[in-house]
């Protein structure tokens, strides 16, 4: 991700990756998540601050505004969860009646350009992340004053999430992206449900296509589609349960068809990398490459120039160097894959269609 835009758009894009990641791989916790706040809403929330809150986190909050949690955890990097608006007030309000108790003496305890985001847990405030307004930099505050920096700004907090979570295998740090019962907790944890949690490791799983007609009929191969086209005109579109019979049918046989597609492209990558690094596709190949790829093979030249973070380049050196020849496929598909997700943020369109079939969900319930 480059690091020379303006910070809210850097908020902007990362979030988008979150946001993606977390509908596909974990539902749970993408349904705990708010819907974004109005203009009307932050500047509220400024006027009972008191203070300005910097763009970067307005950024942020557009998106989403908070989260509920699942089972009492939260979702962000480092086990934090992201504070409702009235959190956030109620938490700074707090905070500065410490410090006007405490009177001039000594460092200040809190300051009104500090805005906490995060915090232990969605029901626990004692301790969690703010934002310092006059530097842009994260700190992690306590109940006993301990105010120590964590990152050097909200775009790089985001961005490392966005990363450790599509490129877990290159995840800094002791927390780890894993699932327990279906959400996102970072760990291992530790005590209860430790033994249900299960790393995430990067497995994508296959791109199913969608449950309408028309998705399912594409995915078809052409000479089974006229089968599809008769019995769809024959349906009884008033019987529920005729139509839902309909679709499991038809989708089950198209997500056969796509697995078997895809396991033929991964047979035809391994012999084309092998052969020739970089060569060009044969058209009904490069047709079918997931759109992440879809350029040509790599080289491992192409992938070292892509990987724009040091500490990640090494990853893949150290990986390379470890590799066997017959392990070289799979190891430049996956980094490519990487190097790719890291460079290409995916911007306003995802943000404007998680976001927009977000609310759509909210206001039809």
């Amino acid at each position: 991700m480059t690091t020379d835009a303006p910070a809210d758009a850097r908020v902007t894009r990362a979030w988008a990756q979150i946001l993606e990641w977390l509908a596909e791989y974990t539902p749970p916790s993408y349904a705990s998540l708010r819907a974004g706040a109005s203009d009307d809403e932050t500047a509220a929330l400024e006027a009972a601050l008191g203070a300005e809150v910097p763009d970067e986190l307005k950024a942020l909050w557009r998106l989403s505004a908070g989260e509920d949690g699942v089972n009492g955890s939260g979702l962000m990097l480092g086990d934090w969860a992201l504070m409702p608006l009235d959190a956030v007030a109620d938490v700074h309000r707090r905070q500065m009646e410490i410090e006007k108790g405490l009177g001039e003496d000594g460092p200040a305890f809190w300051e009104p350009s500090w805005i906490p985001f995060c915090s232990c847990g969605p029901d626990d405030t004692v301790s969690g992340l703010y934002l310092d307004g006059r530097t842009g930099e994260v700190h992690r505050w306590t109940r006993y004053e301990e105010r120590e920096r964590e990152y050097t700004s909200l775009p790089a907090y985001l961005e490392l999430m966005a990363i450790s979570l599509e490129a877990p295998l290159t995840a800094a740090g002791p927390e780890k992206p894993g699932m327990l019962n279906g959400a996102l907790v970072w760990g291992p944890p530790d005590g209860e449900g430790a033994d249900q949690w299960v790393r995430h490791l990067g497995q994508a799983p296959p791109r199913h296509p969608a449950r309408t007609l028309g998705a399912i009929r594409d995915a078809l191969p052409g000479d089974e589609r006229d089968a599809f086209d008769a019995r769809r005109d024959a349906l009884d579109l008033t019987d529920p349960e005729a139509v839902a019979g309909f679709l499991d049918r038809w989708w089950g046989r198209a997500v056969e068809v796509q697995e078997e597609l895809e396991d033929e492209v991964a047979s035809a990558l391994r012999g084309n990398i092998m052969a020739r690094p970089g060569r060009g596709l044969a058209p009904e190949y490069e047709a079918a490459l997931p759109p992440a790829i879809r350029h040509r093979p790599p080289s491992f030249d192409d992938i070292r120039t892509a990987l724009r973070h040091e500490s990640v380049r090494a990853r893949f050196g150290h990986d390379l160097l470890n590799a066997i020849p017959p392990h070289f496929p799979a190891l430049l598909l996956r980094w490519w894959d990487i190097a790719r997700l890291m460079a290409d943020p995916r911007g306003d369109r995802a943000v404007r269609a998680v976001v927009s079939g977000r609310h759509g969900a909210r206001q039809s319930r």
